[in-house]
């Protein structure tokens, strides 16, 4: 399992208005994959989005410091079971999402990420439907805010 950039956000901030899924999904996460059960890997594209998105002023009118952010995702990578996922070659992959999909502007971050999905045979985890376009139902878990 691995999480979009929405859903960390989320699950990070309390104040952000889908906090408590995102936070039970990732507690959840964090002790399956602890205890074997499943795997939950952070993706590079994934850690810069949210570290983007959280020091972003213009995203957030108190923004976090980018040491509370970074402790964030070290803590994750912690725990047993939790890993940093290498993206390796995704073009292809990317490559086939774009064309197939007709991707351009912003949703291309969104095909790299469902690119590097497919992949590693991981499962998202996103609030946002647009993935729904881009990968097959049994990759895909949609979270409800």
């Amino acid at each position: 399992m691995t999480p979009d950039v929405n859903v960390l956000v989320s699950a990070f901030r309390p104040d952000h208005p889908h906090h408590l899924s995102a936070r039970a999904w990732l507690d959840d996460a964090v002790v399956q994959a602890a205890n074997g059960r499943s795997s939950l890997s952070l993706m590079g594209t994934v850690v810069t989005g949210f570290l983007r998105t959280t020091t972003h002023p213009k995203i957030f009118l108190e923004t976090d410091t980018l040491q509370d952010v970074s402790d964030f995702i070290d803590s994750l990578l912690s725990c047993p079971g939790v890993q940093f996922q290498p993206q390796g070659t995704t073009w292809l992959n990317l490559r086939q999402v774009c064309l197939t999909q007709q991707v351009s502007g912003n949703l291309v971050t969104d095909a790299w990420i469902a690119a590097t999905v497919m992949q590693s045979g991981e499962t998202l985890c996103t609030f946002d439907r647009d993935f729904s376009r881009l990968l097959p139902t049994d990759q895909l878990l949609l979270l409800k805010p």
